[in-house]
């Protein structure tokens, strides 16, 4: 199983933040492979095999990002997303909704923006009432 557009992209991302200083800026995505990828209602979870290209740090660097967020779709559903590193090793990427709102089923746009605390959403999150079924 190879890694989808969406991942792809997110790592993409991730290495072109200027707080961080990766060995590369872009891994061989040909060469790497996913180990699983969870669904779930609201996001998911990919784990990457260990692959030389993913080591995209010094040995000692672990960390989780966090720092961008995306609008999906038409409907430009409100997501987050992380990145894993661990021992230098990029591991997994995740992505969420915000209050529970399904993942789409189908990623067919993406508008990423950076995430900065205490922003408030431009689209906020449909939230659902009491007794609407």
């Amino acid at each position: 199983m190879q890694a989808n557009d969406l991942e792809k992209a997110l790592v993409e991302r991730f290495l072109d933040d200027p707080n961080l200083k990766p060995v590369r800026k872009s891994p061989d995505w040909s060469a790497i492979g996913v180990r699983s990828r969870n669904m779930g209602v609201v996001g998911f979870l990919t784990e990457f095999e260990r692959s030389p290209e993913l080591k995209l740090f010094d040995a000692q660097a672990s960390l989780r990002w966090g720092d961008i967020g995306a609008r999906l779709n038409a409907t430009r559903t409100e997501t987050g997303y992380l990145v894993y590193v661990d021992g230098g090793y990029i591991t997994a990427v995740e992505g969420y909704t915000y209050s529970g709102e399904k993942w789409p089923t189908q990623v067919e746009s993406i508008e990423w923006y950076e995430l900065k605390e205490g922003a408030e959403l431009q689209n906020s999150p449909k939230v659902r009432k009491p007794n609407q079924g």
